[in-house]
């Protein structure tokens, strides 16, 4: 039997190029991403990304999960964002709380929109998720929106 290392190499080179190439988590929360452009197209005016941590509980309220939705900006004009945030959970993916806020593009404490819920108990594991929409102001764009990872949490509905 003979072994090709170089083959071998070579893939698994690749495949640390491509882990490497994958954005840093915000928050320690784990974050999601999603390349949009505005306008249509080829000529768009914009590009950016969605962005949206996965459904979390609070590092500041005791017994809330909470979840953030913001935009960063790749190219063009564009100077703001109506982010739209939608934490959903329970069967069926009820929305539970919804978060609008505009904002510049970056993130960060005021840079984002936020959704919250209370949790009943911690006892009831239940799934959740959030959906976030960002609509560049002044500039049409489709009705894509990034969905998040599914995270399980003891936190009653």
């Amino acid at each position: 039997m003979r072994i090709r290392v170089g083959a071998a190499s070579a893939a698994l080179a690749a495949l640390l190029a491509a882990a490497a190439a994958v954005p840093a988590q915000a928050d320690g929360h784990g974050d999601a991403g999603d390349d949009r452009r505005t306008g249509t197209g080829s000529a768009a005016a914009d590009t950016f990304m969605t962005r949206g941590d996965y459904v979390h509980f609070s590092g500041t309220v005791q017994g809330r999960i909470n979840a953030h939705g913001w935009w960063t900006k790749n190219s063009g004009p564009a100077t703001s964002a109506k982010v739209t945030i939608w934490l959903q959970g329970g069967s069926g993916w009820r929305t539970l709380d919804k978060g609008v806020k505009t904002v510049p593009p970056g993130g960060g404490s005021n840079k984002r929109a936020v959704a919250n819920w209370g949790c009943t108990n911690f006892v009831a594991k239940n799934d959740f998720r959030s959906v976030v929409d960002v609509d560049i102001v002044g500039y049409p764009d489709g009705a894509s929106k990034l969905v998040t990872k599914t995270q399980t949490l003891y936190c009653g509905i």
